[in-house]
């Protein structure tokens, strides 16, 4: 099979999987009550009004099109280092999210893994994806120490310490799957906004496995990337029945066991194709996203008490300011569309 024919066969195949499974799981996790809990008013105030039909929601979505996912790719796409350092991230997300929800389910509260905790198994993880690449390849891993911005036809920093790249990577990886993360609060807004990311990113894995491209682009030639395509595809096409239940009003969440393995799949790729200032702007809601909760937080220090947002993150301040949830998804989807037809511009123009 081409190229071509396997995305959209990995698309096409985890989609059909997804959406046999999916009711059965929900069914499951109904029988079990194995449900999200939401902050109390003392915390979130009028949010938690908004919120109250929410209560009771299954959650571990993630669960369905992870290993729908991780098993079309090993069934489609040929295994190289990339993919497996790739998949590595994918399920080490999974499972350090995995854990963080079992806690809040088992302890009937919204307090999971502590933020300290889960950012220092976050940067182990990122220590054994550098380590796995290293061991493996080394002139590839020599490649990676040269820092491209879009649109530069020569590396902005070349030869970046072992330490920097590290760094690098963890803010890449961190701010990835924490953004998706913290998107993850209205019915459907992550799942959309990752789908368009999603897409994206398969559009670049082509063209960067695409050697007369890449020689016309002075990018990086990784024919490894067909691999990383066809694994995006295979993600991409699982979230489609998830968000046929996800949509409001959700018949089920996809947890922190789904959005930090999206989002560190979404860091890592960008970081093996040595495009991750691109997903800056691909992933432009994520940003948003984050930033308006470390504005929100260090503001609220340093202000002693005043606010920015009416709350953090930024869906849930348009919340509280009147707009209907399906308004702000669509609206957040529409400008994550935006982002990644930006970051798709810069990548091929």
């Amino acid at each position: 099979m081409d190229l071509n024919f396997r995305i959209f066969f990995a698309f096409f195949l985890t989609s059909s999987i997804g959406f046999i499974l999916m009711p059965f799981f929900i069914g499951y996790l109904n029988r079990h009550s194995i449900v999200q809990y939401f902050r109390g008013k003392e915390e979130v105030r009028g949010l938690a009004d908004l919120h109250a039909s929410k209560s009771h929601t299954p959650t571990f979505g993630g669960i369905v099109f992870i290993a729908t996912s991780i098993f079309v790719t090993i069934l489609l796409a040929p295994m190289n280092l990339p993919l497996g350092v790739a998949l590595f991230v994918f399920v080490g997300f999974a499972i350090l999210g995995f854990l963080d929800d079992f806690i809040k389910v088992h302890g009937h509260n919204s307090r999971g893994i502590p933020a300290r905790v889960k950012l220092l198994l976050q940067a182990l993880l990122c220590l054994g994806s550098l380590l796995l690449i290293a061991h493996f390849d080394s002139q590839y891993f020599s490649e990676l120490h040269n820092l491209r911005v879009p649109l530069l036809q020569r590396p902005l920093i070349s030869n970046l310490s072992n330490v920097s790249l590290f760094i690098f990577l963890f803010l890449v990886l961190a701010g990835a799957g924490n953004g998706v993360n913290l998107s993850d609060g209205l019915d459907g807004l992550a799942t959309l906004c990752s789908l368009s990311s999603l897409v994206a990113l398969v559009a670049i894995c082509v063209g960067t496995a695409t050697v007369s491209f890449a020689t016309a682009k002075h990018i990086p030639h990784i024919p490894e990337a067909k691999s990383l395509a066809i694994c995006l595809a295979a993600v991409g096409g699982s979230l489609l029945p998830f968000l046929w239940h996800n949509a409001h009003p959700a018949k089920i969440f996809m947890g922190d066991t789904g959005s930090l393995a999206v989002g560190g799949l979404l860091g890592i790729v960008s970081f093996l194709l040595m495009e991750p200032f691109l997903l800056v702007a691909i992933g432009g809601v994520f940003v948003a996203e984050s930033l308006s909760v470390i504005f929100q937080v260090y503001y609220y220090k340093l202000s002693d008490g005043k606010r920015i947002f009416r709350m953090a993150p930024l869906h849930h301040h348009f919340e509280l300011g009147g707009w209907k949830e399906s308004q702000i998804v669509m609206r957040f989807f529409i400008a994550s569309m935006l982002c990644a037809m930006v970051g798709l511009g810069l990548f091929f123009f």
